[in-house]
């Protein structure tokens, strides 16, 4: 009688060791699933704040040169519409101001930089 009731534990001993290592292995894969997702959440962070960097600093490029490039055209309209006579008309032709233009482009989206930053850093040092 005492053989059988020792052989029933040392069966649930067994069974118990064996699911504590399916438990483990679960658990194993779990946290590695968790670290994978931690650097897949950071890689993207990374992009987010690196495109939308690239494409705030892009823009602020382009609009210098946009503003060189239509200033220069447009003293050659004001000369072409002067010595065509049309001096009343010469004057409606304004030239941008490269200090106006940055003022909307930052205006416009330095707020979401900051937050997109912010956002990164944050969760970086997290």
């Amino acid at each position: 009688m005492k053989t059988i009731e020792l052989e029933s534990v040392i069966d649930k001993l067994k069974s118990v060791k064996s699911e504590g290592v399916i438990a483990d292995e679960k658990a194993d894969k779990a946290e590695l699933d968790a670290e994978s997702h931690a650097q897949r959440d950071g890689k993207t962070r990374s992009t987010l704040t690196l495109t939308f960097m690239r494409g705030f600093f892009g823009m602020l490029i382009f609009a210098c040169v946009f503003v060189l490039i239509y200033n220069w055209a447009a003293v050659y309209w004001i000369i072409d519409l002067k010595k065509s006579g049309l001096v009343e008309e010469s004057t409606k032709l304004n030239l941008l101001e490269i200090d106006k233009i940055l003022s909307i482009i930052i205006g416009a989206l330095g707020t979401s930089l900051g937050f997109i930053i912010g956002y990164y850093f944050k969760e970086k040092h997290s």
